[in-house]
């Protein structure tokens, strides 16, 4: 019974100090300006109208969003200033089956927008053409 009775009490205290600590200005808020953001996207290669098979969002400084290896894409992205088409392959096997996709990677770097879309003769080809983390998600 005590609980009930001393906890309004105690949370209306708590919210005053916080509330009367400092008052917000336009000047003490840091707006949230990421270095890049960017929309990655896997389609078959079907057509205009083909769905994605997967998709996936990248946010870098600070790295997070959906995929899945956040900051092992965008240390990529850094190191070309934000342009996927110039990441370096990485070199492995993949199958030789022929079932084409198109890659695309849509954003912004330091404001500058960048645009990357390009086919390839199957998923595994394409994500190590772009460097093997930027589309395996």
């Amino acid at each position: 019974m005590l609980f009930r009775r001393t906890m309004p009490v105690a949370a209306a205290a708590g919210l005053a100090l916080l509330l009367g600590a400092a008052p917000a200005t336009a000047t003490s808020v840091t707006p949230y300006d990421p270095v890049g953001v960017y929309v990655l996207t896997v389609t078959p290669d079907d057509g205009p109208t083909a769905e994605p098979l997967a998709s996936s969002t990248l946010l870098c400084g600070p790295d997070g969003g959906a995929h899945a290896a956040a900051a092992a894409a965008c240390g990529q992205l850094r190191r070309t200033q934000g342009r996927a088409e110039r990441i370096p392959e990485d070199p492995g096997p993949c199958t030789r089956e022929y079932a084409p996709v198109r890659v695309g990677a849509v954003g912004m770097w330091r404001g500058q927008r960048r645009e990357y879309a390009r086919t390839f003769a199957n998923r595994c080809v394409a994500i190590r053409a772009t460097g093997g983390i930027l589309f395996a998600f």
